[in-house]
């Protein structure tokens, strides 16, 4: 285990998420009645440098929230979690980005995310931190901001840079092979790797063909979180499937970015793909017993087993 982690700047959106308990995933067209509403703290930057926060790691966050009462309460989370705000832009006169989700009672979930103030985390933003990028060890982010952002990110890292991307969401209407190519680590799940490669992944062979498909597009490390299927993890040296870390699923909103922030935070240490790829997906099997998302990470001190 390296005794000194690599430093950590996640680069992303911040939420406010509104959950909707309903009986069932409404159809086009139906409307029903919610048992219950609660609010919790989103977006996928956020849930992803607070998942590594609360694991006790030590995360810079970059991020954009509007000056609305949304982005005043997601401003003191931060601070309650201890996260460093110097990163962090407000954007007068703008609303911040908010996600509106309907859970069922099989803890399966839609999401709807109006972006807001993450659209203006663009590559001017970037370039005003281009010095604290260019230092960072560990760089992640995701697609819930805007594209050319991600592209300009691509494009200024350097070798000394270990770039982390989860594709999420995907945009079919956008090529992202340039960035590909730029990837130490990619992120998805299964849907969107097919989404990326233009092969439904159905089974395992499709999940290998796949997975060989985004790794001739340049990508170094590919990571497949499969839910109840464990995590697939491939490169051109390793072929590795994690089995599921069985619990009782209550929410799995959030889950994809317990495992991303455990990931990074276990691969800071250990810097070894597999090995990181064991530690967070038990602790994204424990976020899911719970109901919400950040609420729902778990604590360092509560996990039986490290890195």
């Amino acid at each position: 285990m390296k005794t000194n982690p690599k430093s950590i700047l996640i680069i992303g959106s911040s939420n406010y998420d509104i959950f909707l308990e309903v009986p069932h995933i409404p159809t086009i067209g139906e409307t029903i009645l919610a048992k219950n509403f609660f609010t919790n703290f989103g977006g996928k930057g956020a849930n992803q440098a607070i998942a590594i926060s609360k694991l006790g790691g030590e995360v810079k966050f970059l991020t954009c929230l509007g000056d609305d009462i949304f982005g005043q309460l997601i401003l003191e989370n931060f601070r309650n979690y201890n996260i460093d705000l110097n990163l962090i832009k407000i954007i007068n006169n703008q609303k911040n980005g908010i996600a509106i989700v309907n859970l069922d009672t099989n803890g399966k979930n839609n999401i709807v995310v109006f972006p807001g103030s993450s659209n203006f985390l663009t590559e001017k933003v970037l370039k005003e931190n281009i010095e604290i990028i260019k230092r960072s060890k560990i760089i992640v982010t995701q697609l819930e901001i805007p594209f050319e952002t991600v592209k300009f990110l691509s494009n200024v890292i350097n070798s000394e840079n270990i770039f982390i991307l989860n594709a999420s969401p995907v945009n079919n209407n956008i090529s992202y092979n340039g960035i590909l190519k730029k990837v130490n680590i990619l992120i998805v799940n299964e849907v969107e790797l097919s989404q990326l490669t233009e092969i439904e992944v159905k089974n395992k062979d499709d999940l290998i063909n796949a997975s060989e498909k985004i790794l001739l597009m340049g990508v170094k490390n590919l990571i497949v979180t499969l839910g109840k299927e464990g995590v697939f993890i491939k490169n051109n040296n390793v072929i590795f499937n994690i089995p599921e870390y069985k619990v009782k699923v209550v929410d799995t909103t959030g889950a994809g970015d317990a495992f991303l922030g455990a990931f990074t935070y276990a691969y800071s240490i250990c810097e070894d793909i597999v090995r990181a790829g064991v530690f967070a997906n038990k602790v994204a099997a424990l976020s899911v017993s719970k109901l919400g998302t950040q609420s729902a990470f778990p604590l360092k001190e509560e996990l039986n087993f490290s890195v």
